[in-house]
């Protein structure tokens, strides 16, 4: 019995020592511990200290030994391989400048095909503006067109003057009349403007079959051209020369091929002419030319090819 009580006094005592000692802990707050897998704090109640995670400084170590461990083992590749640093920095800058170079050519390139975009918008443009003319120019409902040529007229302008000639009377001399445009022929510079009358233009643009005329005679056979070409008969007007409006040239017209223009027809000018009683070879006594020449109007036939005009402004552009 007195061992029994003499063990309960004891186990008494342990536990009110314990209580006591943990009552003791509470009301101080002094230290206290926390303990987790890897951290630690020390707390009180005017110091912190924070101690690292051992197993996040373990991997830092490990991570650091590893970078070591590559950085070892490429300088011992180098140093194997004989590969000079300073040639890999060499071609690390020479591929460079190829990048440069390749960029500084696709700008450049970029740039040509801008303006050729550019031009070839300003080409289409001009192409655009040729087919206008050329349609104006082939427009066969125009019944008026300007048209330029060379007019052949069978006549000349006479330029007369006087010559002295010897006389039969020892040293003296006679004044001759001569003419130093001597001929039946002269050709001139014409522009003016032919009318349509009758468009004959489905007529030429088939084909014309050769007809017998009596027993021995037959028209030539006549194959159209493989384009339609404009054709028709109208009247035309122009001037020549250097004084227009005393240089006339009407007649008939014949337009073929489009463009060019044949012309019959009469020269009215005017010219110097000798006044009646004066032939060329007359003999002048006292008379000047201005007493024996005179303005007159004449009418002349003339021949006259041309072209027209807008066909001319076409070519030039």
């Amino acid at each position: 019995m007195k061992h029994k009580f003499l063990l309960l006094a004891l186990l008494s005592v342990a536990l009110g020592g314990a209580m006591h000692a943990q009552d003791t802990i509470r009301q101080l707050d002094t230290v206290y511990l926390l303990r987790t897998d890897t951290l630690v704090m020390h707390h009180t109640d005017t110091v912190v200290l924070r101690v690292v995670d051992s197993a996040m400084l373990r991997h830092v170590q490990e991570r650091e030994a590893l970078m070591t461990e590559k950085e070892k083992f490429y300088k011992e590749i180098f140093t194997k391989s004989g590969v000079d640093q300073t040639k890999i920095e060499a071609d690390r800058d020479h591929y460079r400048y190829l990048v440069d170079s390749l960029n500084r050519l696709v700008r450049e390139a970029e740039l040509e095909n801008v303006r050729k975009e550019e031009a070839n918008k300003y080409l289409m443009q001009r192409a655009k503006d040729a087919e206008a003319r050329v349609a104006e120019a082939t427009n066969r409902k125009k019944k008026v067109r300007a048209i330029q040529g060379i007019a052949m007229r069978f006549y000349r302008t006479p330029n007369w003057e006087v010559r002295l000639q010897p006389a039969e009377e020892a040293g003296t001399y006679n004044k001759v009349l001569r003419n130093r445009n001597a001929g039946n022929i002269e050709f001139d510079f014409v522009t003016g403007a032919s009318v349509m009358l009758w468009d004959l233009t489905k007529y030429f643009n088939k084909d014309h079959k050769s007809v017998k005329i009596g027993e021995n005679l037959k028209t030539p056979e006549f194959r159209k051209f493989d384009q339609d070409f404009a054709y028709d008969i109208g009247i035309y007007v122009g001037f020549g020369g250097s004084n227009l409006f005393k240089n006339f040239y009407v007649g008939p017209s014949f337009r073929f091929v489009d463009f060019f223009y044949f012309t019959v027809g009469v020269n009215i000018a005017e010219y110097n002419v000798l006044v009646s009683g004066y032939d060329e070879g007359s003999i002048l006594k006292s008379e000047t030319i201005d007493d024996v020449t005179a303005k007159s109007w004449l009418l002349k036939p003339f021949l006259a090819l041309s072209i027209d005009l807008d066909f001319l402004s076409y070519i030039k552009k």
